[in-house]
C-alpha cells in the first residue's frame, strides 16, 4: 500500500513545558510533524527524549504549552475537555503497553463499551463490527473470558479490536509490545501490520527496532526535537532481517 498526499494529523511549533519542576522543564521544543493518511509512522529515541509526551500531546491526552495540532483539518488545542474527549472517543484509537481493561467485564464487553458509547444509536452495527474484529484477530473463542484468563498477546489483540471498533481516523500505540515476550510481540505486530494494510493510519512509539522495521517511516527524537527521518516503504516478511539491520545501523548513527 502506498500513502497518498493527504495529511490526517499535523502539529506545528509543538512545545510542552512542565512548570511543576524547578526550574521548569521543556520536553518538546517547537516540533513540526505531519502524518500522511494511511501511513504507519514510528517515533523512536532514547529514554527521556519526549516520545510519549509527543504522542500524548498530538492525541489530546495532554495539552501542549504552545503550538497547534490538526486532526483531519480540525484544530484540537482549542477544544475544551469535553470536546477533546469526544474526539478521542470517536476519531482516535489507543493501544498502550498495559491493556487497561475493566476487570469486572469480559473481553467482549470491554471492547464493546467504548464503541457503543461513541455510537449509541448504531448498536446493531457496532456489535456486528466488534464480533467481526474479534474473529479476525483470533480471539472470538475467548470473548467471554475475564481479562485475567487470557494471554498478554490476546489482551493486546483485544486492545487492537477495541481501538478499531470506533473506526478511528488514526490509531495511536505507545510501546504496545513493551510488556510481551518475543513470540507475543510478533503476534501483535502481525496484527498491526494487517491493520495498516487496510489503510489505517498508525502512529506508534517503540524502543524495539524489530517493531519499528514494520513502519513506512521512522522519525528520531532527541531532546524534544525531531533530528532525523527514515523512509522505509512497504514492509515485507521476506526483507525483514535486512530491514531491521539497516534500521539498527541508522539508529546507531543517531546515538540510539
Amino acid at each position: 500500500m502506498s500513502n497518498d498526499d493527504r495529511i490526517t494529523l499535523q502539529c506545528t511549533g509543538l512545545t510542552k513545558t512542565y512548570f511543576s519542576t524547578d526550574p521548569p522543564s521543556t520536553v518538546l521544543h517547537g516540533l513540526d510533524l505531519a502524518v500522511r493518511t494511511g501511513e504507519f509512522l514510528v517515533v523512536m529515541g532514547a529514554s527521556g527524549s519526549g516520545k510519549s509526551t509527543l504522542l500524548y500531546s498530538i492525541s489530546g491526552m495532554d495539552r501542549p504549552t504552545a503550538g497547534n495540532v490538526l486532526l483531519e483539518g480540525r484544530e484540537l488545542t482549542s477544544l475544551d475537555d469535553a470536546e477533546a474527549s469526544r474526539v478521542r472517543l470517536t476519531r482516535m484509537g489507543f493501544i498502550f503497553q498495559q491493556a487497561y481493561f475493566l476487570s469486572n467485564l469480559n473481553l467482549r464487553d470491554n471492547i464493546l463499551l467504548p464503541a457503543l458509547k461513541a455510537a449509541p444509536g448504531d448498536k446493531d452495527a457496532v456489535i456486528k463490527r466488534v464480533d467481526a474484529l474479534m474473529e479476525r484477530f483470533g480471539i472470538d473463542h475467548v470473548q467471554r473470558h475475564g481479562v485475567t484468563q487470557v494471554s498478554g498477546g490476546q489482551l493486546q489483540r483485544a486492545s487492537i479490536c477495541r481501538a478499531l471498533a470506533g473506526e478511528p481516523a488514526v490509531l495511536f500505540a505507545d510501546e504496545p509490545t513493551g510488556a510481551l515476550n518475543s513470540s507475543m510481540s510478533t503476534e501483535v505486530m502481525n496484527a498491526l501490520t494487517d491493520v495498516h494494510g487496510d489503510g489505517t493510519t498508525i502512529v506508534m512509539v517503540t524502543h524495539d527496532p524489530a517493531c519499528a522495521a514494520r513502519a513506512d517511516r521512522v522519525v528520531y527524537l532527541r531532546d524534544g526535537l525531531l533530528v532525523d527521518t527514515r523512509e522505509q516503504g512497504m514492509w515485507s516478511a521476506e526483507q525483514a532481517k535486512r530491514r531491521e539491520d539497516d534500521l539498527f545501523s541508522w539508529l546507531s548513527d543517531n546515538g540510539f
